[in-house]
């Protein structure tokens, strides 16, 4: 146990159970994450793995590892963020996860003045709706559109809210719209959500549900397209020229925007700087949305 980098792929192996998984979240190759375990295998003279055909599988031993390795990783973060936070130079990376919708239809002019602004910090982007563990470095800040934003040990700041609204293509609202005889309105509906919601089919008839996505994105191009009518967030739906708001909508429920870091990360300067710089900038273009409504 005398090399820290022997825990971390040891507990990355016992976090996804399998080399692969490890590997992709180290960022080294499978080779090396598999001579690594069977290297801390035979330094510690005992088996942490059964290495069965669905994966890695901890040993009693190897549990047993796990949690004094948890506790061994939470000091060596701590006094690698404790380091960091004495850093006063405006200068170095700074990782920030979110989705890709933000990021294309919210995010980039700020990233881009920002930059502008600060040259020496290179913006590093992790598109993905997974909740990064922020406190074991995966990402520095992340920005999450969520009713429960953060555990106890992460700084979070509800920027505003994300305004919804139902849209469609314009050729496609004016056929239903000017219609004597009106077709079925055709919904895309949400995969994690009541895939015929009553807030809209109260409004709306009569309707056809056609599609469900789990993805904002995937949403946007069937709408385009004339697939049928979304929810869309307001700054996306309004950003594009093609779609336009279906007026008999009703006014849809809100969804809150955390910006969210690690406590100890607010002593580093750039991170501090960006998380500052982002929420201003956010927030006057959120209030700038719910004025236009």
């Amino acid at each position: 146990m005398q090399d820290w980098d022997n825990i971390r792929f040891f507990l990355a192996v016992a976090r996804t159970g399998s080399i692969s998984a490890a590997a992709e979240k180290l960022g080294v190759n499978q080779s090396t994450v598999s001579r690594r375990i069977n290297s801390f295998e035979e330094e510690m003279n005992v088996r942490l793995f059964e290495r069965l055909s669905t994966g890695y599988q901890l040993t009693d031993e190897g549990e047993e590892l796990q949690q004094r390795a948890v506790r061994i990783e939470e000091e060596a973060l701590a006094i690698e963020r404790n380091i960091m936070g004495k850093n006063i130079e405006l200068e170095g990376p700074v990782r920030l996860t979110t989705s890709l919708v933000m990021v294309n239809y919210l995010l980039m002019p700020m990233l881009k003045a920002f930059n502008k602004q600060y040259p020496g910090i290179e913006l590093q982007l992790d598109l993905s709706d997974n909740i990064y563990n922020l406190s074991q470095r995966e990402a520095d800040v992340a920005l999450r559109v969520t009713l429960d934003p953060a555990p106890e040990n992460l700084i979070g700041r509800e920027l505003g809210q994300i305004e919804l609204a139902v849209y469609g293509e314009k050729g496609y609202l004016r056929k239903y719209v000017g219609a004597v005889k009106k077709r079925p309105l055709k919904w895309i509906g949400e995969d994690n959500r009541d895939p015929r919601p009553r807030w809209l089919h109260n409004h709306i008839d009569p309707l056809e549900l056609v599609m469900r996505t789990n993805d904002v994105l995937a949403t946007v191009t069937a709408v385009k397209h004339g697939f049928g009518v979304g929810r869309l967030p307001t700054f996306v739906g309004d950003a594009i020229p093609e779609l336009i708001r279906f007026e008999d909508s009703p006014a849809l429920s809100k969804k809150p925007l955390w910006l969210l870091t690690h406590a100890d990360m607010r002593r580093v300067s750039r991170m501090r700087v960006f998380s500052a710089f982002l929420a201003e900038n956010i927030m006057k273009t959120l209030a700038e949305d719910l004025r236009n409504l």
